[in-house]
């Protein structure tokens, strides 16, 4: 099945500059997915607007680790 919403996905790094999607596969390298948004579409050029995806890896904020109670 396919997604309900029709959206692309760029990988970007913290400063929402579009990067190879290696870098969101790669994990721990600080990129993540935004889902819309807008951008020339090309490496280097920023996104502005969209959504970014929190799961998998490079999430963005801290782990979900919190040591003992």
């Amino acid at each position: 099945m396919t997604a309900c919403r029709d959206e692309h996905r760029n990988c970007v790094d913290a400063q929402n500059h579009i990067v190879s999607d290696s870098g969101c596969q790669a994990g721990g390298s600080g990129a993540h997915y935004i889902y819309g948004g807008s951008s020339g579409g090309h490496v280097g050029d920023a996104v502005v607007g969209g959504g970014v995806s929190r799961g998998g890896f490079g999430g963005i904020g801290g782990s979900g680790h919190g040591g003992g109670e």
